[in-house]
């Protein structure tokens, strides 16, 4: 865990779950918190496996119409099995608040990579080709992720890429959410949203996952945000970027998803 995130986590109040067991996962320690709900690092008893546990914020737990929605999605998100996305194992309740239990993922975020600078064109380029991967098979399964930014991209042991929290972020979009999506967008996602996403969020479909997808490799390149007008990656860094780079980056940006 990086040390000032677990430095800003020990500054908070206790954590109420941390310590307790439920359904034979111990919880260890939150690892982060988000919209979504509390993400905890717990210990599966019966394999003594990690694990990784999401929980749902109390608020959201009450809505009736979003609990059917989860639940839906829930069993969508088990029946993935790709080496490029977490794996969901199972499901259940604590203390009337759904969780998810996942695969728990020993590494770091493409986030904290890129802190550190642009990446060698050749690891973006891996990187985005493993991304590519697991959206391919979440959209043959009829799933968009519409979240897709360096935190949501894990790098696990072995330089494997791990893309987390696949569709979970359209549960936002719902026709009686829209002050929940309106403060997903404030809180760091909108830089990385398709154009038509930011105006028609329901409407987004695989194509808004492969504009986010571009975005990160931008990012990834120059360590800055396509914003305006951008330089392309071969004019930032000739000596290592070709015409090629440019051309994925211009085809994935293209303002109009046709």
């Amino acid at each position: 865990m990086d040390p000032n995130k677990q430095t800003r986590l020990s500054q908070t109040k206790p954590d109420p779950f941390v310590g307790t067991t439920v359904d034979g996962y111990r919880i260890e320690e939150v690892i982060r918190r988000g919209l979504m709900g509390t993400v905890y690092r717990a210990t599966q008893l019966s394999l003594g496996r990690p694990v990784a546990i999401k929980v749902l914020p109390a608020d959201l737990a009450e809505d009736k119409q979003f609990l059917d929605r989860y639940h839906r999605d829930a069993d969508v998100l088990s029946k993935l099995s790709h080496p490029n996305i977490v794996t969901v194992f199972d499901r259940g309740e604590i203390e009337g608040r759904p969780y998810l239990a996942m695969e728990y993922i020993e590494g770091t975020s493409l986030r904290s990579l890129v802190r550190e600078g642009p990446l060698a064109p050749s690891e973006a380029l891996r990187i985005v080709s493993s991304v590519h991967a697991a959206h391919e098979h979440a959209h043959d399964h009829g799933i968009v992720h519409r979240d897709i930014k360096p935190e949501n991209v894990l790098l696990a042991r072995a330089n494997i890429v791990k893309v987390a929290d696949f569709g979970l972020s359209r549960l936002l979009e719902g026709e009686d959410h829209t002050r929940l999506t309106r403060t997903h967008l404030v809180l760091g996602s909108y830089e990385y949203m398709a154009p038509e996403q930011r105006v028609r969020a329901r409407e987004a479909d695989e194509r808004s996952d492969l504009y986010a997808t571009g975005v990160v490799l931008y990012e990834m390149l120059t360590g800055e945000l396509p914003i305006g007008r951008f330089e392309l990656p071969s004019q930032r860094r000739p000596s290592e970027c070709d015409g090629r780079v440019d051309r994925l980056i211009e085809r994935s940006l293209e303002k109009n998803p046709d």
